[in-house]
């Protein structure tokens, strides 16, 4: 019967073994996919996700999803201050969106949050990859839990007026 209904959330392509599945089901319910997008370039990819697939995948799972007819939901983020809070990816980003037609991309401002515990992990990491990188978040953002991109006012209003120029939900509430 399928008549529930399904969302899923995930970084991963293989997403797409399970089409026919998400097509009956949506036929009678609703299913929708939700796939997080945190930056346009492959080899960043691989250093700041090193265990997801790389973007232009999931690209192309969101493209094959549509294709499908099962509605997909980009949620963007995290951004990490001084590596991917750049226009140039955000542009890239919104781009594949919108030639993925997704339905619509969920954006909560652009940053990440550091909970104590994992910003000490965070910030090996962060050097292993970005080396003094996390003496600079340490200047800027001190123990804060939430770590704002400065930039992220000026990404907020490229994003709004992308979304609204090419028909792609960003409302939270829709």
């Amino acid at each position: 019967a399928k008549r529930f209904g399904v969302s899923l959330i995930t970084k991963s392509d293989l997403v797409l073994r399970d089409t026919d599945l998400l097509t009956e089901i949506n036929e009678k319910a609703k299913a929708v996919v939700s796939m997080t997008l945190t930056t346009a370039d492959d080899a960043l990819c691989k250093i700041i996700e090193p265990h997801a697939p790389e973007t232009s995948k999931r690209a192309e799972a969101l493209s094959a999803l549509h294709d499908a007819g099962i509605p997909a939901i980009v949620w963007l983020g995290p951004v990490l201050p001084f590596i991917n809070d750049t226009e140039e990816n955000l542009h890239e980003l919104l781009s594949m969106c919108k030639d993925a037609h997704v339905y619509g991309i969920l954006c909560f401002g652009f940053g990440l949050t550091l909970r104590e515990g994992n910003r000490e992990y965070f910030y090996q990491q962060l050097d292993k990859s970005f080396p003094g990188l996390s003496e600079r978040y340490e200047k800027t953002f001190g123990n804060a839990y939430s770590c704002a991109s400065p930039k992220s006012p000026k990404l907020m209003r490229i994003f709004r007026r992308y979304c609204a120029e090419y028909g792609i939900v960003s409302d939270t509430d829709e």
